[in-house]
């Protein structure tokens, strides 16, 4: 007896620490590829949060079911904008839910739970390679598998005692985690029904998954159905790179992770009584119960490889997921995003050359860094570009109400460039309503109260700017520079804008060309509104009037003609144009001409086959506007999915 306690004394402590060493390997992979796969900074662009460390702030959250989860989000999302800072948070809470795992899988069945404690990695990683945060999942998950184990510590207590921790549990549980509160219901019902064979309070409880989300949370707290059970369906995402590209996919990884925890917990019971029991007891899974044949079987080298084996499965598992999951897409979006952002303008156009999509908030994005680069007028048609829509060039969509919802950051950037003071305090107002108080809005709106000389609601969001921990120092020394000076003359920056913005606002339909134009008759020098304004013309094939307004180059000083308008000149004088063109000495490159001459060629040989013409002179002449002029489109699958040509 003594010989067998003694054997017992030294296993178990090797059992747990085989099982932490798998553990830690585990986890050490997954924050590497957290680091380097996924790159947290770009979930920070899905939705870049304000750290507050404040007790009014957090206490905003804790006011409705689900809010405590909240709460964690938001603490935790801003950490993302430093990558390995966001790497370990994302480990620790997935380490977290493997430990919780395990710690419940024991109490079902002794000797339980240490393979299958590790499984919950793949569908995290598999979430994270959709661009969608697992964070609120984690979190919840950790207090639902957490809480699950103080109620399978009551045992077989009193009926009374029971009845008691349902109450409590469950309230805990719901105002905690909202709708993942199911997955609690589901694990206590089965620890009733399949531990101590209560058939009733295991139906209790699965009763509880509908009532007390409907109950609570949809009579006591006035919430929609869909508010009660927050937290099992996909979050609404209202900004457009927040959203999963396939919301299908992203749905079932979720369902599968939450309906491992009761398939787990059932196998485990399963497991207990395949091991020999006939029933179960408290006493079988008391603490400090024996069940010395689990331990020594867990110590055995056969339970080592068994281990072994689960640990290459899930390996291998994760490397095909990801290989045939993962989003490569919306990271390239994420990236063309991050780097804008940043004014990395030649990040990107590297990141936006493997996208295959062709969105229009991302093609804006290259246009925008080909605008920076110089090279919008020279380069422009290398990208996809479509003549039937502004909204490649300036964000403008159908209306105004249409670019508020689709784009209000990124059309308040651009605004802001060229000089449309109003418009883009408007959009920048709009993100601020839709998205909350992201810091990047709040700086903007900083920068335009400045611009505009209103000091006061510039210090108003400062304010907010400064209660944020990674954000306090930009507002502070702002701050400085309100003080020394309200005007803010001295600041280049501010004086650029002023010297771009209009004075009065336009009265009418504000379309592209009329605000562009609009621009120019306040400042003859604004490149940015003259260059977006030949670009116009080229996409909407106006050559008559890129033609017209060749001129305009002399007010900055260029000597030749970029590529683009001397394709356009090419043609607009092969078409007998009636506008006089004055190149004001300025010559056509001759391999402008050669490439010109060798495209009609080329084009001739496919009179009355535009399919066959597209394919045969893409590869050579895809990045020439004679091509872009002919089809309306240099994109091969804009130009497939177009009805008619």
């Amino acid at each position: 007896m003594h010989a067998r306690r003694k054997k017992t004394i030294f296993q178990l402590p090797r059992r747990h620490l085989v099982w932490a060493r798998t553990l830690f390997v585990l986890l050490l992979g997954f924050y590497v590829y957290v680091l380097l796969r996924v790159r947290p900074e770009l979930l920070y662009q899905q939705s870049p949060g304000l750290l507050v460390l404040d007790t009014s702030f957090l206490a905003t959250f804790l006011d409705q079911p689900g809010g405590a989860v909240e709460c964690a989000w938001a603490l935790a999302s801003p950490l993302f904008a430093v990558g390995w800072l966001g790497a370990l948070v994302i480990t620790l809470f997935a380490g977290v839910v493997c430990l919780a795992t395990r710690g419940l899988l024991a109490a079902m069945s002794p000797g339980a739970g240490s393979s299958l404690a590790f499984v919950p990695l793949l569908p995290v990683a598999m979430l994270l390679g959709q661009y969608h945060c697992p964070v609120r999942l984690c979190a919840g998950l950790c207090v639902v598998l957490a809480l699950t184990g103080v109620y399978a510590g009551f045992g077989d207590r009193h009926l009374t005692a029971r009845a008691m921790a349902l109450g409590i549990l469950s309230a805990l549980t719901y105002w905690a985690t909202a709708g993942l509160y199911v997955v609690f219901a589901l694990l206590c019902g089965i620890f009733e029904w399949r531990i101590y064979r209560r058939r009733a309070w295991g139906v209790a409880w699965v009763a509880c998954a509908v009532i007390v989300p409907m109950g609570v949370g949809a009579w006591f707290c006035v919430l929609s159905v869909e508010e009660a059970y927050r937290g099992l369906p996909l979050p609404r995402e209202r900004y457009w790179l927040a959203a999963p590209s396939f919301p299908l996919l992203v749905w079932a990884i979720r369902l599968g992770l939450l309906l491992f925890f009761p398939i787990a917990a059932l196998a485990a019971t399963w497991r207990g009584r395949s091991a020999g029991s006939s029933g179960f007891s408290a006493k079988a899974f008391s603490p400090t119960a024996g069940s010395d044949n689990a331990i020594e079987a867990a110590g055995r080298p056969s339970g080592g490889l068994r281990l072994a084996v689960a640990l290459a499965g899930l390996i291998a598992l994760s490397i095909a997921a990801d290989m045939l999951l993962f989003d490569v897409g919306k990271k390239d979006s994420l990236l063309v995003a991050f780097s804008a952002e940043r004014e990395q303008w030649s990040e990107v156009l590297r990141h936006a050359r493997r996208l295959a999509s062709s969105d229009p908030r991302t093609v804006f994005q290259v246009n925008r860094a080909l605008y920076h680069r110089g090279e919008l007028l020279e380069r422009m048609f290398e990208y996809p570009q479509a003549s039937d829509s502004a909204a490649r060039l300036t964000l403008q969509f159908e209306n105004v109400t249409a670019t508020a919802r689709r784009a209000p950051l990124e059309s308040s950037d651009l605004l802001f460039e060229l000089g449309r003071i109003n418009e883009s305090q408007h959009m920048a107002y709009e993100a601020l309503e839709m998205f909350g108080a992201w810091p990047r809005t709040l700086q903007r709106l900083v920068w335009l109260h400045a611009i505009k000389g209103e000091p006061d609601a510039a210090r108003k969001f400062l304010a907010v700017l400064e209660q944020g921990v990674f954000h306090r120092d930009w507002a502070r020394q702002f701050l400085r520079l309100l003080d020394a000076d309200p005007t803010l003359a001295a600041v280049p920056e501010v004086a650029r804008r002023r010297a771009l913005m209009v004075e009065r606002d336009f009265t009418g339909t504000l379309d592209t060309e009329t605000m562009l134009l609009h621009l120019l008759d306040r400042n003859p020098q604004n490149r940015m509104a003259f260059e977006y304004l030949m670009a116009y013309y080229l996409l909407t094939r106006q050559i008559d009037r890129v033609a017209a307004n060749l001129s305009r180059f002399d007010d900055f000083g260029q000597a030749g003609l970029p590529r683009h308008c001397e394709e356009a000149i090419l043609i607009y004088s092969s078409l007998g144009g009636t506008v006089r063109i004055d190149l004001k000495g300025r010559q056509i490159r001759p391999e402008t001409h050669r490439r010109g001459l060798a495209f009609a060629q080329a084009a001739s040989r496919f009179q009355g086959n535009s399919s066959a013409a597209f394919a045969a002179l893409y590869p050579e002449f895809g990045d020439t506007y004679f091509f872009f002029f002919l089809f309306g489109c240099n994109d091969p699958r804009l130009f497939a999915a177009r009805p008619s040509r």
